[in-house]
C-alpha cells in the first residue's frame, strides 16, 4: 500500500472516533460500531505503513475502547480484548521506545486485563520516560561527554 492509503485510512479511523465520541453518552451501542469502524480503519492504516508508530497506537486505542465497551457490558470477553490492546501498545512502543504516554497506555491495559505484574513493569517503564529518563542530552549540554 502506499503513503496515500496510509493517510487515507487514519483520517478515515479518526472521522470514526470523532463520530463516536459525540454519541457515546446517548447511544453507546452506536458509537460502539463506530468504534469498530475505527479500529478496522486503523488495522489498515497499521497495514500499509508498520513503521508508523502512530497508526499502530490508534490501533491499540481503538482496541482499548472496545474493551471498555465489553467491560461496562459484564462480558468475558473484555479480559481478551484487553490483552489484545496491551499487545498492541506494545508494538506502537516498539516502533516509539521513547514515548511514555504508550507505555502507560500498555500498563493500563495490562491492569484491567488483570496482570498486575506486567502493569506495573510497564508503568515504571512510563513513569520513567516522562521524567525524562532515556533522553539523549542536547549538543553542547555539558554533560555531554
Amino acid at each position: 500500500m502506499t503513503a496515500d492509503s496510509y493517510s487515507h485510512h487514519l483520517a478515515t479511523g479518526n472521522q470514526f472516533v470523532a463520530e463516536a465520541q459525540k454519541i457515546a453518552t446517548t447511544d453507546f451501542a452506536a458509537a460502539r460500531a463506530l468504534w469498530q469502524q475505527a479500529g478496522q480503519a486503523f488495522y489498515r492504516a497499521h497495514q500499509a505503513d508498520r513503521n508508523q508508530p502512530e497508526a499502530a497506537l490508534r490501533l491499540a486505542q481503538a482496541w482499548m475502547a472496545e474493551a471498555h465497551a465489553l467491560h461496562k457490558e459484564g462480558s468475558p470477553n473484555a479480559t481478551v480484548m484487553w490483552q489484545n490492546a496491551a499487545a498492541q501498545n506494545e508494538l506502537a512502543f516498539d516502533l516509539d521506545p521513547r514515548n511514555a504516554r504508550i507505555a502507560m497506555a500498555a500498563a493500563s491495559c495490562h491492569h484491567f486485563a488483570g496482570d498486575a505484574e506486567a502493569a506495573q513493569a510497564w508503568m515504571q517503564i512510563g513513569q520513567h520516560l516522562a521524567s525524562g529518563g532515556d533522553q539523549a542530552p542536547e549538543p553542547g549540554d555539558p554533560t555531554d561527554d
